[in-house]
C-alpha cells in the first residue's frame, strides 16, 4: 500500500520541468519535460484510487509486487552491469502513463498504471489499443521470468 509520502513522491516526479540548455551551436534553447503542468498534489491525491494501482499495470497485468521482484532479481543477477532501470531509477514499481500519448498528463482520466517495461516500449508513440498486442507478449515473457 502506498503511503502519503509515495504518492506526493510520485506526484512530483511526474512535474513537467523547464531547463535552458545549449543547442550544438552554442545557442541557448529552453526545453521541457513532459507532465503535471496545472494539476495539484490534492487533484492528483483524489484521482489516485489504491484499488487501481494493486490491479497491477494496465497493459500486461504486472503487478507493483512483481515489478519489484524482477528490479530485484535484475540488480542482483550477473547482468547487474547492465543498467536498464536508469540509475535504478525506475522498474521497482508501477508508474503512470497515459492512454493516449497526445493527451496531457493533467488530463487525469486519461492516467493508468503501468510497469517500467511497457511504459517504456510504448513509449509516447502507441495509443493503448495499438499497443495492447505488443504488451500480452511483454506479460508472457515477465511471467515467464518469475517463475
Amino acid at each position: 500500500m502506498l503511503t502519503e509520502q509515495e504518492i506526493a513522491q510520485i506526484f512530483r516526479g511526474k512535474k513537467k520541468r523547464t531547463a535552458n540548455t545549449k543547442d550544438a551551436n552554442g545557442s541557448m534553447i529552453k526545453t521541457s519535460s513532459q507532465g503535471f503542468e496545472h494539476t495539484t498534489l490534492e487533484q492528483f491525491k483524489a484521482w489516485f484510487e489504491q484499488s487501481n494501482f494493486e490491479q497491477g499495470c494496465k497493459y500486461c497485468g504486472t503487478t507493483n509486487e512483481q515489478s519489484f521482484r524482477l528490479y530485484t532479481a535484475a540488480r542482483n543477477s550477473e547482468n547487474a552491469g547492465v543498467d536498464w532501470t536508469r540509475g535504478g531509477k525506475r522498474g521497482r514499481r508501477l508508474e503512470i502513463d497515459r492512454l493516449n500519448p497526445a493527451l496531457p498528463y493533467d488530463n487525469l482520466s486519461n492516467l493508468v498504471w503501468c510497469c517500467y517495461w511497457c511504459n517504456n516500449a510504448k513509449s509516447n508513440f502507441f495509443t493503448a489499443e495499438e499497443f495492447q498486442p505488443i504488451a500480452n507478449q511483454i506479460g508472457l515473457a515477465l511471467k515467464k521470468m518469475l517463475q
